[in-house]
């Protein structure tokens, strides 16, 4: 089983964190342009990637319901509207598009939620975006393993 994670930077020249996840271990990197992102999804070819990003902003109000629910169980999502969040989310919906186009499962995911679900935290050494790949790849498995639940459009592992 083959899943990827990614911890999407608004804008192309700040770090982007990917994972590849695996039977025999985790592979994480920085990546920053779409291109590279695309090209190591391709190289990969995982059976689902995980996107720590808006793939959409809510056209009223300031949180979509998924984001509601995550505010619900005490977790902090950042709204969509926020200026930096919509660099993000166009960024997130153009690769989402490509990547679906392409044929590639992809899912939304929080990656505090997943830290918090798995009993999880970040060794003091590790890259922060590499480590939320991780999350996000960890919760792209659980997709796959049918062990997660949907938040209306956010995936958390179970």
């Amino acid at each position: 089983m083959r899943s990827a994670g990614i911890d999407l930077a608004g804008k192309s020249e700040n770090p982007t964190g990917f994972c590849l996840l695996t039977e025999i271990g985790a592979d994480t990197k920085i990546l920053f342009t779409d291109l590279e992102i695309l090209k190591e999804i391709e190289y990969t070819n995982p059976e689902c990637i995980a996107i720590d990003a808006p793939f959409w902003a809510p056209r009223l109000g300031a949180w979509r319901p998924c984001e509601e629910k995550l505010l619900r169980r005490g977790f902090k999502p950042l709204s969509s509207l926020l200026p930096t969040m919509r660099v993000l989310t166009l960024r997130s919906s153009h690769l989402v598009k490509v990547l679906r186009e392409r044929k590639f499962r992809i899912i939304e995911v929080f990656p505090r939620a997943t830290e918090s679900i798995l009993n999880l935290s970040k060794e003091p050494r590790k890259n922060e975006h590499e480590y939320d790949a991780l999350l996000c790849a960890l919760t792209a498995k659980a997709y796959l393993e049918g062990k997660y639940e949907d938040l209306d459009g956010i995936i958390l592992p179970k």
